[in-house]
């Protein structure tokens, strides 16, 4: 299935005259995650930079085309960290779409000096990672020997990755591992797959290591499609060490007394496909520390990444992308993580070029919330993170960034709620909520020639606003309320101001550092609220949120339900352990005679049984939200139920337990 689509085309110019001015050759490059779409769009000309561009997307079984999120333009003559860019360049995403469905997307580039053109494409998401069901080992505590049949399991997790091969799906059983190391790579549609029989069950303790615990690939050998579900891993520098790897999914785990959780090191342009979702992973740094450690909980490379539902508490960084090489990151996805007590930065995409998206976060207790330092050209869309509790700043745009798009999110800090002290650039702010006891923002050092579009935010501080001790700071210009912002002209000519009985539970922190936890907190607006139905609409951006039309400002919407933070362990039940996208429900689970399968979709699923030897046992078409499956002809055991929906092609694995 496609991925990703690279288009080099020519586009005439009106004149030669208007050649410099005119955009007149482009290259068109389209990626997709399981839930988003990247769009970049490289080309030369346009010297004037007034071309734009507009995507737009629809399902390729529909008929009509939506338009996507905003887009950024990058052009070389920005400065940022101190630098040329030197890159020519629209971008933009289509995002909150459906896992392994097919998309087509519309492309209208205009320039009033030439080159306008449309161009067409499609594309499908990727498919949720799903273990091979073809080659079926076992695995038991031990060291050396065994054949991997479940009566004649390998013996120890080194044994069995020696004998690993493309395609094989390991069940680890219960027990005490030593660490181990992986150099055999599997292949597209044949993952080589280990999973933990019993959620957590299997332990790989490093016992202190300073070398790696799970090791995937080496210096200088890269391997591909792994798959590592459902571990307690622990004690050691690298909780895994992932070197020059691509398709490698990390679910399901507990990865705890750890120096770096998940790591993806040595930084050669060559890691990709990163999917690390529903991990509770916990580092030794303790909060809020006297220096910023290195560590970090999630440290990652290349493009296409996601990192999701992850629970992450006490490193130096929560998840970052910040290190050499620079100006290589696109397509990056980070969304529906809880992350507490980080020392320096909660995220940090220090160093991405375009469509990073950063949504649905939950952060408490760090020195900064989001590092946008620097982003080189853009986007990156900040949306619909809870921030809260900082020394410094919630969103850090230092060292020149340029093309930031920030939009409904909910942001409380004693002292600066955020602040820049040098020139960000071509930015988007809109239905932001921002409470401090000090400025709301304090910024710096506008760039000539920057185009910050910022509007519809929600403000209070518990200082005077007026003389000293004014709320705002703006280009190094102090405007002391909401009333005298709005009057400057500059911006936020729609912004109101707030008070804390808005919400639900919003007061400040106390002076840093105490910790906070999450439960103590509650963002939603109360009813009646003032952001309530009065921010401003964002084509594409709110589809997933907002059911009334009407678009309050701040991260969570009225009458809504929250949003899922962090990881979801369920032991009763594996359907997290195969997909992100749970839209089977499966119970009771072990099962005696029966099982039921509750669905999202309410027709046209396939739903096939396997034994634990990947043999077939049954496979029919079901067309009802409730299909009930008697299975008690089946020995006792570990079966897997694979359910496809075939109008859209989404499929789903579910471990099942079999029973006396």
């Amino acid at each position: 299935m496609r991925t990703a689509l690279l288009i080099t085309f020519c586009i005439s110019c009106f004149n030669f005259l208007n050649a410099q001015d005119g955009i007149s050759e482009g290259n068109l490059e389209a990626i997709s995650t399981f839930n988003n779409i990247s769009i970049h769009y490289d080309f030369t000309g346009d010297d004037n930079q007034n071309s734009e561009m507009v995507v737009k997307y629809k399902l390729s079984t529909e008929d009509n085309f939506k338009i996507a999120a905003p887009t950024m333009r990058a052009h070389p003559d920005l400065i940022i960290d101190g630098a040329r860019l030197d890159m020519n360049f629209h971008a933009g995403s289509i995002m909150h779409l459906t896992p392994g469905a097919f998309y087509d997307i519309e492309i209208e580039l205009t320039d009033p000096d030439g080159g306008s053109t449309i161009e067409n494409t499609s594309i499908a998401t990727k498919e949720i990672p799903q273990p091979s069901q073809a080659n079926i080992k076992y695995v038991a505590p031990g060291n050396g020997g065994g054949s991997g049949l479940q009566s004649d399991p390998f013996l120890g997790m080194q044994e069995a990755v020696n004998n690993a091969q493309a395609g094989d799906l390991f069940i680890v059983t219960s027990g005490t591992y030593a660490p181990f190391e992986l150099l055999t790579t599997g292949s597209t549609d044949n993952n080589i797959s280990f999973v933990s029989e019993e959620l957590h069950g299997a332990v790989i303790d490093g016992e202190n290591t300073d070398r790696g615990i799970i090791t995937l690939g080496a210096f200088d050998f890269g391997i591909r499609n792994i798959i590592i579900d459902g571990f307690l891993i622990r004690n050691g520098k690298w909780g895994i060490d992932a070197q020059n790897t691509q398709f490698i999914t990390v679910r399901n785990n507990i990865i705890e007394a750890v120096d770096y959780g998940y790591v993806n090191r040595r930084e050669g342009g060559l890691e990709g496909d990163q999917y690390i979702t529903n991990n509770e992973i916990t580092g030794r740094s303790s909060w809020p520390g006297s220096s910023i450690p290195d560590e970090r909980g999630i440290d990652i490379r290349g493009n296409n990444n996601v990192i999701s539902y992850n629970t992450i508490s006490n490193f130096g960084d929560g998840i970052s992308t910040d290190g050499p090489p620079y100006e290589v990151s696109y397509s990056l996805d980070i969304h529906n993580n809880d992350i507490k007590n980080a020392i320096d930065d909660h995220i940090e995409v220090d160093g991405v070029i375009s469509n990073t998206r950063i949504y649905n976060n939950r952060c408490y207790n760090g020195r900064a919330g989001i590092s946008l330092a620097p982003v080189f050209g853009g986007p990156v869309y900040v949306l619909r993170n809870e921030l809260f509790n900082y020394e410094n700043t919630a969103l850090k745009m230092n060292r020149g960034p340029s093309g930031i798009i920030v939009v409904n999110n909910t942001i409380v800090s004693e002292n600066n709620a955020t602040e820049s002290p040098t020139g960000w650039q071509n930015t988007f702010y809109r239905n932001n909520v921002i409470l401090a006891s000090r400025y709301c923002f304090e910024m710096f050092g506008l760039v000539e020639g920057s185009n910050d579009d910022w509007d519809y935010g929600a403000y209070t501080s518990t200082r005077g606003g007026g003389s000293g001790t004014e709320w705002f700071k703006w280009n190094d210009v102090r405007y002391a309320t909401v009333t005298e912002l709005i009057a400057s002209g500059l911006l936020e000519g729609n912004a109101i101001e707030v008070t804390f009985d808005d919400f639900e539970n919003i007061a400040l922190p106390e002076p840093y550092p105490v910790e906070y936890d999450p439960s103590e907190r509650d963002f939603r607006p109360k009813a009646g609220s003032s952001v309530i139905d009065n921010g401003e609409a964002i084509d594409h951006l709110n589809d997933s949120y907002v059911s009334d039309g009407m678009v309050d400002r701040g991260a969570l919407e009225f009458g809504e339900e929250l949003p899922v933070y962090g990881a979801v362990f369920d032991a009763t039940s594996s359907s997290r352990i195969y997909a992100e996208e749970k839209w089977v429900d499966v119970y009771p689970n072990p099962f005696y005679d029966h099982v039921n399968l509750i669905t999202d979709y309410p027709r046209d699923l396939k739903i096939e049984i396997f034994n634990s030897h990947g043999k077939r046992w049954s496979s029919y078409i079901g067309s009802k939200n409730n299909i009930e499956n008697r299975l008690s002809e089946l020995l006792p055991g570990m079966y897997f139920v694979k359910i496809t929906h075939l109008a859209s092609g989404s499929a789903q694995t579910v471990k099942l337990i079999k029973i006396e």
